[in-house]
């Protein structure tokens, strides 16, 4: 299993401050956004992940996961055209090499104790693909999922007038290998971009596709303006508060026993002195 973050976009609604680099790369708290994705999936048990990046952060991104626990674990790919999303991911085809695997848009980000767990659990349950969705108050800005009482998808349907439920994609899917060969048999569609919904509707047709619903407790959070990136920093706050660290890749690797202890310290030696304290805290 494969894990393949994708990071590209403009971010233009966050502008000024995408003007400096990317969107992932503003600080959630206190670390970089991209941290909670990495370390979601190094949590759940996935031992190398693609960052599809555009080229302007390509050396940032270098720079931020440059330290040796990083080696064969983070593969860095530009993508060199904005053709859609499922263009995005055929930057990451070679790595992932016919293999199954997880893909998440880099600016989702997921508040729960448990929830690598539960993507664990959907991994091992995955026969073609799963859609993880949270119910939401305003669908109409989301990928509306439609689905029976089995979480068999029915439908999915891009920003409607009308959503047919109130459950949204929430950017985070398990694709078994045949996603591959699906996305290269896509069509351009008619806004000129190859269209991820064309690959869930392939699955949907072969009744292969579930959703799985993101519990009550789980908190979905929206990074697309300045008022809630900043209700993100306050929600990821009073989490770690109860909880300890959320997002921090380090520990997230010490606890599934991918690095040593001396690894794990060297690792975290540059970090400010409150931030360290923080991390040593979540270890007890």
């Amino acid at each position: 299993m494969k894990g393949i973050i994708l990071t590209a976009g403009n971010a233009t609604r966050l502008r000024p401050i995408t003007d400096c680099f990317g969107k992932v790369l503003v600080p959630v708290y206190n670390k970089p956004m991209i941290f909670y994705g990495v370390s979601l999936m190094f949590g759940c048990g996935i031992d190398e992940i693609a960052i599809v990046c555009n080229q302007r952060d390509y050396n940032t991104f270098q720079n931020l996961f440059g330290c040796d626990i990083y080696k064969n674990r983070i593969h860095l790919f530009v993508q060199k055209e904005a053709l859609g999303t499922a263009h995005a991911i055929k930057y990451a085809k070679d790595f992932v090499q016919g293999d199954d695997f997880v893909l998440l848009f880099g600016d989702n980000l997921f508040i729960m104790k448990d929830m690598p767990n539960l993507v664990s659990s959907a991994i091992k349950d995955n026969e073609g693909m799963t859609l993880f969705a949270k119910e939401v108050k305003d669908p109409q800005r989301f990928g509306v999922v439609e689905f029976d009482k089995d979480n068999n998808i029915l439908s999915i349907e891009e920003k409607p007038k009308n959503p047919k439920t109130n459950y949204a994609a929430a950017g985070l899917y398990i694709c078994n290998k045949d996603a591959i060969d699906k996305i290269d048999n896509l069509a351009i569609s008619p806004r000129g971009e190859y269209e991820f919904t064309d690959v869930i509707e392939d699955y949907v047709n072969q009744h292969l596709a579930k959703v799985c619903v993101l519990p009550e407790d789980c908190k979905y959070l929206d990074t697309g303006t300045f008022d809630s990136l900043l209700e993100c920093s306050i929600d990821v706050q009073k989490f770690e508060k109860e909880n300890g660290l959320l997002g921090c890749v380090e520990l997230e690797l010490y606890k599934q026993n991918k690095i040593s202890k001396q690894e794990f310290d060297s690792s975290i030696a540059h970090y400010a002195k409150d931030y360290k304290e923080r991390i040593e805290h979540s270890l007890d």
